[in-house]
């Protein structure tokens, strides 16, 4: 390590001196800590690419002037602007000319400036920045900025943002106002902020992580650990002897100590970030249970980062972030002799830095010698980091073996921080809004179901195409049922071997290993069926959907989605995967199909030819989950389970469909069948063009069914026959319950299609048909109840005037018993249908005068209910 670096090990932590606070002291603490930020944004530099450096540089001019020719630039007199005791040099100016092809004016001092000072934070300038690290940056602004010059700050955040990824440079920038931070008060969670799930916390990463690139100082600099408790009194003595000036100072306050409720906010959060970097949360994560050990007398990373200062110990080596973070859990794991967890701990890290040891290299760089020290103190051979280099070509069950060894260790560590709360009576500080959104974001990476997809990366790249993947169908513990299982390796050599993934569906396994990278490589795989009847071109053709449908790497969750409850946004249907309809009705006994027919239909039959349907679900959380439905009501039971669930959700908005069917029965044929209908019953039930409690209709052999909600679900009833429909139909209803039909629905009353098509809301149709001597007349009432009744037929006016009388004189009656029973008004409207090859059609019939017209004997009825309610 860097050796030739000052060091005096028995100063005390204290001031300079042990004298007291004095203008030499400030002077002597300012130079120390300036030594050691300047070294940090050295290595930083170092690590960066020209262009990078440049742009990097360049940062702090265009937030402290707001000119039109630079980056972030922003049309606004009230922009905020100036950077506290700022001053670029010629040299930056000059790279700022060259750059943006303009000249700048000579005055850059501000007498009023309205940022106190630019930090950049985190892993920059230690040995855990590597090429792809982001650069988070603190811009500290006035406590008296108005909310409007505010939001124009943020724009100019996003703007320069934007111009820096142009240089392949990662920026974050967060609004600090260090007043309201003193205070508790921060942003909400973002996907790079922590927001509320900790505060002292937070301030522990920022004093011993923080570089200064422009602006005031931190005070926290200036006070000893062992006067933090006093930390604004400090200050202000120094202030009021003339030691320093308040300007010159970012005050965020002390971190004397720790608040219990902290720790469970921060275990979350960091649970959370181990959705993508699973190494860097684990060491956090044992940092925080070291804290929580010592309790309530922490001596946290920071302190000892400015101990060391004050002690004249300046080795950059050793006073880097992440050294100082390793060799204190090291010490820790020692002390327990929990040398396993060591050992993780030790992975964690080096792959944090992200530096191959094991291979060769023409630059030598500070972090790479300091990383090999290290690596040469934990005693690896070159087996062991060759081992870790390599890690793009592990085995699948190298890969789950560290995940579960990862999850493993998360899993202890929060849960020692739950019971740490629990027995300090602490409740979480985070707000209700941030625990609502990290609690969905835990659920969304971590919750186990059923049919759920589980995605075994561990926050390496890594490339598992190289595995050579079997699915064998076997028989399942319980009776009777069958599994379908994936493997790496035949299961002859050994038939006790476990499978990486089993499931009850073949598409369940085969997406499974499509999402996690196992079948990018092959078109090929080897299917070994103990049951169900499938074809290496019906698997090849269902892995291509898979590709097409779900490509992998999927895309990337807008973190705003977690503001909101789970939309689902793309629902994919596998019809028939493994099952042949043709075999089906050949073990039924029926004919052989009508090859010229381009419908369904077998012997003048409508079949039903759906024996399963695999329904693959993503939602707007990123979570994927498959269900299954086989044999018995296979359609009816997925319509329901999806409509359902839209139903549930807030948005109208219906998600992508698409049908995929690879059998070699008529499998165009059946998955347009299947398309369309789900389309009927998705526009019918959830779209929110129709009353909620709108019926759906639709046929399936000689069946018929029927959806309809009760009790806020929706269920289905199977009708037997055309005769138990249009009784079913004319059922009474509590609400308006309009009927709407599949477009493909077929049946012997062709009337039914039509008549209901007419129907509207606070309207009574009629439809009549003449026969002969006779006429058909069929009524869908307020309700959309069916009424059908055939009498005899003399003329329109004897047959609509009495039935249009009694309907008007009906419903004056119910007006006057049932109060406010109706607000608008019923229509009626009447329709005579004629039959013309097969179809029928409909023509209005006025009814305008018909109340009135012809000379009727009017017969009056009355009824009364018995005290039986009849």
């Amino acid at each position: 390590m860097d050796t030739n670096s000052p060091q005096i090990d028995q100063k005390p932590i204290g001031y300079i001196g042990n004298q007291g606070a004095s203008a030499n002291h400030i002077k002597e603490v300012r130079e120390r800590f300036l030594v050691v930020n300047e070294g940090r944004l050295r290595r930083l530099k170092d690590g960066l690419q020209i262009k990078q450096q440049q742009c990097f540089e360049l940062l702090p001019l265009v937030f402290h002037v707001n000119h039109r020719s630079l980056p972030g630039f922003i049309d606004s007199e009230e922009m905020p602007k100036g950077i506290a005791f700022y001053q670029p040099s010629d040299a930056l100016i000059r790279t700022a000319q060259s750059i943006t092809r303009q000249e700048f004016g000579s005055q850059y001092s501000m007498p009023l400036p309205e940022l106190s000072a630019m930090y950049l934070m985190g892993s920059s300038g230690s040995i855990g920045q590597s090429t792809g690290s982001d650069l988070d940056i603190w811009i500290c602004y006035d406590s008296k900025l108005s909310p409007y010059k505010i939001s124009l700050l943020t724009q100019k955040c996003e703007s320069v943002t934007q111009w820096a990824s142009s240089f392949n440079l990662e920026v974050h920038f967060f609004l600090m106002n260090a007043h309201r931070f003193q205070g508790g008060e921060q942003q909400s969670l973002t996907g790079e902020n922590c927001g509320s799930t900790s505060h002292t916390l937070l301030l522990d990463e920022f004093y011993r992580t923080a570089q200064l690139m422009a602006g005031c100082l931190p005070a926290w600099w200036f006070v000893p650990t062992k006067e933090e408790h006093n930390h604004p009194v400090v200050i202000e003595e120094m202030v009021q002897n003339g030691h320093i000036r308040e300007s010159e100072l970012t005050d965020f306050g002390g971190i004397s100590e720790l608040d219990a409720g902290e720790f469970i906010g921060a275990g979350l959060w960091q649970i959370y970030k181990a959705i993508d970097s699973p190494y860097k949360s684990v060491l956090k994560l044992i940092l925080l249970e070291i804290y929580a050990r010592e309790f309530p007398k922490v001596t946290s990373l920071a302190h000892s980062y400015k101990n060391a200062v004050y002690r004249m110990q300046l080795s950059l080596d050793n006073l880097d972030p992440y050294v100082m973070l390793y060799q204190r859990i090291e010490s820790y794991l020692l002390d327990r002799n929990e040398l396993a967890r060591l050992e993780l701990l030790r992975r964690c890290f080096y792959f944090k830095v992200g530096i191959n040891v094991s291979k060769p290299t023409r630059t030598r760089t500070w972090r790479r010698e300091l990383m090999e020290l290290l690596v040469q103190s934990w005693g690896w051979d070159k087996n062991t980091t060759r081992y870790l280099d390599n890690h793009r070509e592990w085995s699948i069950e190298d890969v789950i073996q560290e995940r579960r060894l990862l999850i493993s260790e998360l899993t202890r560590s929060y849960r020692f921080l739950t019971e740490f709360a629990a027995e300090h009576h602490s409740a979480h500080i985070m707000s209700q809004r941030d625990l609502l959104i990290l609690s969905r974001k835990l659920h969304a990476a971590f919750d186990r179901r059923p049919g759920k997809i589980d995605f075994i990366k561990i926050g390496l790249d890594i490339d598992l195409s190289h595995e050579k993947i079997r699915l064998y169908e076997r028989e399942s513990k319980q009776k009777g049922t069958v599994l379908w299982a994936a493997y790496n390796q035949p299961l002859d050599d050994d038939d006790a071997l476990s499978p990486l993934k089993y499931s009850q569906g073949l598409l369940e396994t085969l997406l499974w290993c499509h999402l996690n990278g196992l079948l990018s490589a092959h078109l090929h795989i080897p299917i070994q069926p103990l049951k169900e009847k499938i074809g290496d071109f019906e698997i090849r053709m269902t892995i291509a959907s898979l590709r097409q449908h779900l490509p992998t790497p999927l895309p990337k969750i807008d973190p705003n989605s977690f503001y909101h409850p789970a939309q689902l946004t793309q629902v994919v249907l596998f019809i028939n995967l493994g099952r042949d309809p043709l075999a089906y009705l050949s073990a039924k006994g029926l004919q052989k199909i009508s090859e010229r027919s381009n419908s369904m239909d077998f012997s003048a039959r409508r079949e039903n030819l759906i024996l399963s349907i695999d329904m693959v679900l993503v939602n707007s959380w990123g979570e994927v989950v498959v269900e299954r439905y086989a044999d018995e009501d296979v359609t009816a039971k997925a319509i329901c389970s999806l409509v359902n669930k839209l139903n549930k959700q807030r948005s109208m908005s219906l998600p992508l469909l698409n049908v995929v069917c690879h059998n070699e029965t008529r499998p165009q044929a059946i998955s347009k069948r299947v398309k369309d209908l789900f389309d009927d019953a998705l526009e019918s039930l959830c779209s929110g063009k129709h009353p909620k409690s709108s019926r759906f209709l639709f046929n399936e052999s000689e069946h018929f069914l029927l959806f309809q909600i009760a009790n806020k679900v929706v269920n289905y009833r199977r009708l037997l026959s055309e005769q138990e429909l249009v009784g079913h139909l004319g059922e009474e209803q509590l609400d308006y319950n309009p009927i709407l039909i599949d477009r493909q629905f077929e049946s012997s009353s062709n009337w039914l299609t039509p008549l209901f098509k007419l129907d509207t809301e606070n309207c009574i149709s009629v439809g009549f048909e003449r026969r002969g001597k006779n006429v058909l007349i069929r009524l869908i009432d307020e309700k959309g109840s069916l009424v059908f009744f055939k009498t005899e037929f003399f003329n329109i006016a004897t047959l609509i005037s009495p039935l249009v009388r009694f309907l008007k004189i009906t419903e004056h009656r119910q007006r006057s018993i049932e109060e406010d029973s109706f607000s608008v008004q019923r229509n009626i409207q009447c329709f005579e249908f004629t039959a013309d090859k097969n179809k029928y059609l409909a023509k209005r019939t006025p009814i305008k005068g018909l109340v009135n017209k012809g000379h009727f004997i009017s017969i009056q009825v009355t009824m009364d209910l018995g005290s039986n309610g009849v």
